[in-house]
């Protein structure tokens, strides 16, 4: 793996090997996140950006959020970085509304002033209004008119963003007949649990959905919102997860299907989060694992 520091004027620098790294993707984090310490000789130069590459492979392209550098017996370099999702997570977006609006349009308002190199989406416009309200970032701004009209969520990676489905990649399996697992926990979030949601229809409050094997266990919940059919799968979604860890890094993305041999049977299940560490005792991969909600 190499790594550089390299700024928008064309510099780059390669750094030497890390003593440690730590590459968080979580499905509910738009930027993923690295940290990192390395080695330092010389001076720390006026960088903006991190990447980190292994052959054609890109596993991270983003902006340093952190640069530390500590001078002793060892001189060391420590960095943070968010990947390029985060110039719009931290960028407050114009209040506006938009008449018949397009992906492209959004795009060119919220997003291209900042570098990225495109956006893949329905393109056409959509009749109706869209508002962008005081206070929201410029991620918010673009994410809220795909959820709404587009009907996915904004994803990023190496700064280009995509409003299409995910495309499915090959189910790969855990344990037995596949990669070997070092450590499983299981964890049951109960505090995540809902027995119902309500919305309102009309002019009064209904309940749109609603768990009797949760309350008849005695998990009474209820939360009042305005899209309980998407509240009530998140919750759900939510309520049990499975950490996974395993030697190496394997390439792997969240949402991908994954097969664990665990408990005596095979449980189909989806990435959730990704935990790749590199340390002095080589690489390993925390996966954090859901089941499959339809």
């Amino acid at each position: 793996m190499n790594y550089f520091l390299y700024d928008a004027a064309g510099g780059k620098w390669e750094l030497p090997a890390p003593l440690w790294v730590t590459l968080k993707k979580d499905e509910d984090t738009p930027a993923d996140s690295l940290a990192a310490e390395f080695p330092l000789s010389g001076l720390v130069p006026s960088a903006a950006f991190l990447r980190a590459e292994e052959d054609e492979t890109v596993w991270f392209d983003g902006i340093l959020d952190t640069m530390r550098s500590s001078y002793a017996a060892s001189n060391l370099l420590a960095v943070s970085a968010r990947s390029r999702a985060a110039l719009l997570l931290d960028s407050e977006a114009l209040p506006a509304i938009y008449e018949n609006p397009s992906l492209g349009f959004l795009y060119q308002q919220h997003a291209a002033p900042y570098g990225f190199h495109g956006i893949n989406g329905n393109s056409e416009p959509f009749t109706g209004e869209y508002a962008v309200e005081k206070g929201s970032s410029e991620w918010q701004a673009l994410d809220g008119f795909c959820r709404e009209f587009l009907k996915e969520p904004l994803r990023e990676e190496n700064g280009l963003l995509t409003a299409e489905p995910i495309p499915e990649r090959e189910p790969f399996y855990l344990g037995e007949n596949g990669i070997p697992c070092l450590q499983v926990s299981q964890t049951k979030n109960l505090c995540r649990m809902l027995s119902e949601t309500w919305a309102i229809d009309g002019t009064c409050w209904k309940r749109m959905n609603w768990d009797e094997g949760l309350e008849e266990h005695g998990f009474l919940r209820r939360k009042l919102c305005k899209v309980p059919d998407e509240t009530f799968k998140v919750a759900r979604r939510q309520a049990e997860s499975i950490s996974v860890l395993c030697a190496g890094w394997p390439q792997v993305q969240i949402y991908q299907t994954a097969f664990l041999q665990f408990q005596k049977k095979l449980q189909k299940m989806q990435i959730s989060g990704i935990r790749y560490q590199l340390s002095s005792r080589g690489k390993t991969t925390r996966l954090m694992l859901r089941p499959e909600i339809t």
